[in-house]
């Protein structure tokens, strides 16, 4: 387990220092000018001289490295710079983001898993042909379709209809209501199915008829061994999940004028704010890195034969 995790921590340092140099070189050969839209921003009419002025005072007129090779210095520091678009704290405004992110996100994995998991190992243990249908229903559905429709949906019945939830903003508990509800349907149904075929597969397995032929319960068959043999794959998707809305719920918080990181990045790229953008990149990158080392760890924990994505 030790060696493990010094060889996915090498790893994952790795993937970040070639993640954020990758964004931090690709930034640079974007078209546009991001001084001119700073001084757009400010609405100045800058001459010539002004804008070498502060093209220098952001340290542009330096080399790709070294401008590289000073923002990881001050990274080093929990210094993520400032905002071309506010002037505040990089690190403060993405703070502020992701907690708003992370309302929705988990929120939205929360009410997945329970609507997920029941029907998942219920199909799996059940042959009632209604079971299989209404899992299949519900998994259907929100695969086939898209969350921001359900989030129309919802919002033309309860916020609109019946005004019982707020629309837009971030105004307490009954603002997250709508976006996680939205956004569950969707995870649910990689979940069901996910759930249901692995959990097949594991019950027919060699070893779970020996334990039937020793005479254990089924609950303990069920749970103790089909369960949790059936999780490594379960946990790769529910990883990839988590990584994937770590990066925002772009379209829901824009539906919903939720102040999360989607949307703050949204507007970040089209105001070509380079400190916010990277700081991005940087956080989500390693959020994404280190929920992928804990899942291999926690995978390793359950099944020591499991090497992601398949057996010794």
């Amino acid at each position: 387990m030790g060696r493990l995790f010094v060889r996915q921590t090498g790893e994952a340092l790795f993937f970040l220092f070639f993640m954020t140099f990758g964004s931090f070189a690709l930034l640079r050969f974007l078209p546009g000018d991001p001084v001119l839209t700073l001084l757009n921003i400010d609405e100045l009419s800058a001459s010539p001289e002004q804008i070498e002025t502060v093209r220098r005072e952001l340290g542009f007129h330096e080399p790709l490295l070294a401008q590289y090779i000073d923002w990881l210095s001050r990274v080093g520091r929990l210094d993520l710079g400032e905002s071309f678009m506010t002037g505040r704290p990089v690190l403060l405004m993405l703070g502020e983001s992701y907690r708003a992110t992370f309302e929705i996100a988990g929120s939205g994995l929360v009410l997945a898993l329970l609507l997920a998991v029941p029907l998942g190992t219920w199909s799996a243990r059940s042959n009632r042909h209604v079971v299989r249908l209404t899992a299949d229903g519900v998994s259907l559905t929100g695969a086939a379709v898209p969350s921001f429709w359900i989030g129309l949906v919802l919002t033309d019945w309860f916020a609109i209809r019946l005004p019982w939830l707020p629309v837009m903003g971030r105004d307490g508990a009954l603002s997250i209501v709508l976006p996680a509800v939205s956004l569950s349907l969707a995870l649910a149904s990689v979940y069901i199915q996910l759930l249901r075929v692995n959990l097949q597969t594991e019950l027919a397995k060699e070893y779970i008829q020996i334990a039937r032929a020793r005479g254990l319960s089924e609950q303990t068959i069920f749970w103790k061994y089909a369960f949790r043999g059936s999780l490594p794959p379960v946990l790769a998707v529910f990883t990839l999940s988590l990584g994937s809305l770590a990066g925002g719920v772009v379209v829901l918080e824009v539906l919903f004028a939720y102040p999360g990181v989607g949307k703050l990045m949204v507007d970040a790229v089209l105001q070509r704010d380079y400190p916010l953008i990277q700081g991005y990149i940087l956080l989500t990158t390693a959020i994404i890195v280190a929920l992928n080392v804990i899942m291999r760890l926690v995978t390793q924990h359950l099944r020591p034969d499991w090497r992601g994505g398949g057996m010794r």
